[in-house]
């Protein structure tokens, strides 16, 4: 029997090569699942590393190292904190800084204080701007913008000495005596990203300038104690998908690695954890959309095997007629198609990389498994008939199982639906493919008495070739088979087109929102004050930049420049500020009589804002006396600060009222706390301030600023009317000026203030978490300009960034493999038609061509009946599909989806499974 299988494949060669290509497109089409989830892997690591944060990459190891009894700083943290930084494929760089002051200044302000560090390997990364780098004892480096701030150069000489705390004071106290350093250069980093740098390295003017020295010079500075830092950062490729669970591991592990003396710090558990849920949206997605294509490579090898089974029908007829066992008559019946089965899934499994891809041999087998099957079921029962129907040539007839099957899907159908709408699980993810193959069946049943009808109509009105075309059509089974497998993948394209489409188009929308701007810049500027100060600068026109600093719930925009609604910049900010109250000096006196004071303990201050930038200062003043003094205290303002406020701390239960006049006031107009007074007298302002602890009650504002902060805000303000922006412990009064439906950034919920009018309102300076928004069209000089303000970039992102994040979200990635089942699909029907799997009508066309029927009508009618197949299926799928996007459309992709691409789709399709059914039909067939 096997000689006679193998004599057979031999004969029908191309039949044995149709039957193994379709069986590795099968192949092909299961495995394409765990291939697209492997890649979409790497690639959403990828994704995920490009886009973290440095705090979610790195992991860093501090302590702090005090002197030890011979003033030395120990080297324990050292030797010991890089044996903690082993997770794989990570390099560690050691740091070491102290806080240092002026040698000449034995008692510092923490403004005069400045760093000297230690960072391994430093001039490996960095440019020398002037000057040269390290390279003996008593050398130290400067960044550009601590240079500027010193007003150094290379060849000038510092003295500095260590630097302790003095709580009681409040000051800070020299540590050693000074140790001589010389300026030999001027440095930038050569790329600030570079992961050497870090959360900032040594060049940042966090904490103050650094003076950058090396190991030898560090070693000649006494100082109590230093800051010490192992920063890890990955090397290329240290975070991939071959890593994730030692990565994991250590993450999970590195609880232990912190004591008393050191802490270890990363938020790399954060970006494992986010790449864990990518992967799991695209597993949670692709099987749903593999699922439908298995099924539909299984009813293509039916077709295919039954037009190969039915091919030797005949043969088959003689066989049984010459008392073959049944056994026997079912191996010669299957024997040709299972092997070409077999070899085909091994070709198609090899040549899409199944052997390397974990998870692909399980999905190849249950394609191989079910077209074995399927090839099974379909030999045996075409041989398992009487005789006479197999010599006679008549296909089995599938009574109204056709019709049972349609009726199931669309029960099927039904009930994921119903669960769609409800809720997820279950086979919610197969409610699409379930309603597009419901109505495929119901079209393959409708299919048959449609063409008979249009066909006998045809007659009627003396179209030959369309009648003979149509009736064809009606008396093939296998022609409805075809259709609805046509249907389904047509269908199925469209679909994925609309999804994918809706997805993309709903994620940019969302990246829109999310931005705020074309292009946001996070910057680093030393107050808020600066920060507006240098966007002003480098964009004096305000048409492409925007200042803009966070507060938990809401933004501080520069309103004027804000483009967003309208009318609400000038809700924002409906006034110009008045010119502010300037002090100057290193000190700052203020001149008061007090004509009421019952208590002793009544302390008072003054916060002042440098106009060069720098961060806020408290000036304070001690306590107040009775009857006319001068109080005076140093203060950070030779090149002149604004006064923000003059507070005088109360006592803290109910107590009498404080009256006094500030002579010779530095500014005449006063906003008064609740309940309080400030009345002018010439050069002097009266004061009175009401009793009592409350919020804000023995606070003072020169009149230059806001009494009340506009808001625009997507919902009501709290009920107080109070709004915490920048100061956490001081609310400020708050109006809304105007309610929104959304606020770029923030969405639905949120609020925006003028970032001008808060700062006025806030004693904090601090610009943490500043940005800089920028228009389409702004130019790119405007980069430097503002580096050359004083604002260092840290981080450029742009809208085309934002989209491409939320493309590489694993549900977005997920949903593209719609995209390729669907296309897997089209290829599927393409097969089933370059297949011969609907047999044709030539015998009977000799026939009719004996009875007269001309030549050129009989080559006609079996190409325009396989057009006729393709055509009426594009109508079909046209409807099918819009009943799968109107009842199981995912909820985040519901409502009117773009026309354009899903057509676009569906056309391309059609042209090209007309152009394969009409080659394919007008091809000479052997008789």
């Amino acid at each position: 029997m096997t000689a006679l299988v193998l004599g057979m494949l031999r004969s029908r060669l191309g039949r044995a090569l149709t039957v193994a290509l379709l069986t590795a497109l099968a192949t092909v089409a299961a495995v394409a699942a765990p291939v697209y989830v492997a890649r979409t892997d790497r690639q959403i690591v990828d994704a995920a590393v490009a886009q973290a944060s440095v705090s979610e990459r790195n992991i860093l190891v501090s302590g702090t190292v005090e002197s030890g009894n011979d003033g030395t700083i120990p080297n324990t943290f050292e030797r010991l904190g890089s044996g903690w930084l082993d997770a794989p494929g990570y390099t560690s760089v050691f740091t070491a800084q102290f806080a240092a002051q002026p040698a000449a200044v034995p008692v510092a302000d923490p403004e005069q204080l400045s760093r000297v560090v230690y960072r391994e390997g430093l001039c490996d990364h960095v440019a020398v701007v002037a000057g040269r780098c390290l390279m003996g004892t008593g050398d130290t480096v400067l960044g550009v913008n601590a240079a500027e701030r010193l007003h150094l150069r290379p060849g000038d000489a510092v003295e500095l000495t260590g630097s302790m705390y003095d709580s009681t004071n409040n000051r800070y106290l020299a540590a050693g005596p000074p140790t001589p350093l010389t300026v030999v250069g001027i440095v930038r980093a050569t790329d600030g990203t570079e992961p050497y740098w870090g959360s900032g390295g040594a060049l940042t003017d966090a904490g103050g300038p650094a003076y950058v020295v090396d190991r030898r010079t560090l070693a000649t500075i006494a100082r109590p104690a230093d800051l010490q830092t192992f920063d890890a950062y990955p090397e290329p490729g240290a975070i991939s998908v071959a890593h994730l669970a030692q990565l994991r591991e250590w993450v999970d592990e590195s609880e232990r690695r912190s004591n008393s003396g050191a802490r270890l710090t990363t938020e790399l558990g954060n970006l494992l954890d986010r790449i864990d849920a990518r992967r799991a949206d695209v597993r949670r997605t692709v099987p749903f959309a593999v699922a439908p294509i298995l099924v539909l490579a299984w009813a293509v090898i039916i077709l295919a095997v039954a037009a190969a089974t039915r091919a030797r029908r005949f043969e088959h007829g003689i066989i049984a007629l010459r008392g073959v066992s049944r056994p026997g008559r079912w191996w010669l019946a299957t024997g040709e198609t299972l092997v070409p089965m077999l070899l085909g899934a091994l070709a198609g499994f090899t040549a899409i990389g199944g052997w390397s891809t974990p998870g692909a041999p399980l999905y190849a087998a249950v394609a191989v498994l079910g077209a074995l099957l399927a090839g099974l079921a379909v030999g045996i029962r075409t041989v398992s008939g009487p005789v006479t129907t197999l010599l006679r040539r008549i296909d089995a007839r599938g009574g109204r199982w056709g019709a049972r099957l349609a009726a199931f899907a669309a029960v099927a159908a039904a009930a994921a639906t119903f669960q769609v709408r409800g809720s997820s699980g279950g086979v919610a993810g197969l409610a699409p493919a379930l309603v597009l193959l419901a109505a495929a069946l119901l079209a393959a049943v409708a299919a048959p008495p449609l063409a008979a009808r249009l066909g006998r109509l045809a007659l009627r009105r003396g179209r030959l070739t369309g009648a003979l075309a149509g009736l064809g059509l009606a008396r093939r089974p296998s022609s409805a088979r075809l259709l609805a497998v046509l249907v389904v993948a047509l269908s199925s394209l469209a679909f994925a087109a609309a999804a994918t489409t809706t997805a993309g188009q709903r994620r940019d929308e969302r990246a829109d929102r999310e931005m705020g701007a074309a292009t946001v810049l996070s910057v680093s500027a030393p107050s808020r004050r600066a920060l507006l100060d240098a966007v002003h600068a480098a964009d004096p026109g305000g048409r492409h930049a925007m200042a803009v600093v966070p507060f938990p719930g809401g933004l501080a925009v520069d309103a004027p420049r804000l483009t967003f609604g309208d009318g609400l910049s000038a809700r924002l900010h409906p006034s110009d500020l008045g010119e502010p109250a300037v002090v100057r000096g290193s000190s700052l006196s203020l001149d008061i009589t007090v004509t009421h004071l019952d208590r002793t303990d009544d302390a008072f201050s003054a916060v002042v804002a440098p106009l060069d930038g720098r961060p806020n200062a408290t000036v304070e003043f001690g306590a107040v006396r009775p009857d006319r003094h001068t109080y005076t205290a140093a203060a950070p303002c030779s090149g002149g600060c604004r006064l923000l406020q003059i507070a005088f701390r109360l006592a803290t239960y109910a107590g009498p009222a404080l009256e006094l006049t500030l002579h010779n006031a530095p500014a005449t107009a006063w906003q008064a706390p609740p309940g309080g007074t400030a009345t002018a007298q010439g050069a002097d302002v009266l004061l009175k301030l009401p009793p009592g602890p409350g919020a804000g009650t023995g606070v003072l504002r020169p009149g230059n600023g806001p009494a009340v902060l506009p808001v625009v805000s997507t919902g009501p303000l709290p009920p107080d009317g109070q709004l915490t922006v920048f100061d956490r412990q001081r609310p400020l009064p708050a109006t809304v000026a105007a309610t929104v439906p959304r606020l770029p950034r923030l969405g639905t919920s949120g609020l925006l203030v003028d970032l001008e009018y808060a700062d006025r309102l806030s004693t904090d300076s601090s610009a943490t978490g500043a940005q800089v928004w920028l228009s389409a069209d702004a130019p790119p000089a405007l980069l430097d300009a503002l580096a050359a303000n004083g604002v260092t970039v840290t981080e450029r992102r742009t809208i085309a960034d934002a989209r491409a994040a939320l493309a590489g979200e694993g549900s977005a990635l997920g949903l593209r493999f719609y995209l390729v089942a669907g296309l897997l699909a089209v290829v599927l029907a393409a097969a089933a038609l370059l297949s011969g799997t609907v047999e044709g009508s030539s015998g009977d066309l000799r026939a009719l061509r004996a009875q007269g029927l001309a030549a050129r009508r009989a080559r006609v009618v079996e190409p325009l009946a396989a057009l006729l197949l393709v055509a009426f299926a594009g109508v079909v799928a046209v409807p099918a599909t819009v009943a799968a996007w109107a009842a199981a459309a995912p909820p985040e992709l519901r409502g009117v989806p773009s026309l354009g691409p899903p057509a676009l789709a569906l056309g391309a399709a059609l042209l090209v499974l007309a152009a394969v059914a009409v080659l394919t039909a007008a091809r000479p067939r052997r008789p």
